[in-house]
């Protein structure tokens, strides 16, 4: 028992040791890999941030580019009637949505939703000035009709987008 007794006096010191070596290496070894997390994030946040206010500026311009005075400023307005005009507007506004899509990956949900919203509304005015128009209805009398139902509305879902675009953007800086 003697033996037993000094072999147990002896090990139990080395357990203790042993735990607190384990101990103060776990403790060590989580804060190495919480600096390196946090340095990760902070590399991240510095590569991402000039991607994310690139796609929030080409969606500020996606807005631009879709106000009615925008799009129709672009069409060639002679020589075509309003059915014309409404499949080139209606082409040029899913056109620019097709080259911006990717953008989602970047700006907020709620953003994209509203963007969403503010293209459909835009496409929605146009079939509806449209379908106030006859075959014989010139594309300058249907832009000017465009113009006139989209500035009658105070804010527009253009207006809000662009508002919640620049709600987000100003989270990032």
């Amino acid at each position: 028992m003697d033996f037993l007794s000094i072999l147990i006096a002896a090990t139990i010191p080395v357990f203790i040791v042993a735990a607190v070596v384990y101990m103060m290496l776990n403790k060590q070894l989580k804060a190495e890999n919480a600096r390196r997390s946090y340095e990760i994030r902070k590399d991240l946040v510095k590569t991402m941030t000039p991607v994310k206010m690139k796609a929030y500026e080409r969606m500020a311009l996606f807005l631009e580019r879709i106000k009615p005075e925008s799009l129709l400023n672009r069409q060639q307005l002679k020589d075509v009637n309003a059915l014309q005009l409404q499949k080139n507007l209606l082409h040029e506004i899913r056109l620019e949505w097709e080259h911006n899509l990717t953008q989602q990956l970047y700006v907020s949900n709620d953003s994209w939703i509203l963007l969403k919203n503010a293209k459909e509304s835009m496409i929605q005015l146009i079939n509806t000035c449209a379908a106030q128009t006859t075959l014989n209805t010139s594309a300058i009398d249907f832009a000017k009709l465009i113009i006139e139902t989209y500035q009658s509305v105070d804010k527009t879902p253009l207006d809000a987008a662009l508002a919640m675009l620049k709600s987000d953007l100003s989270k990032l800086a």
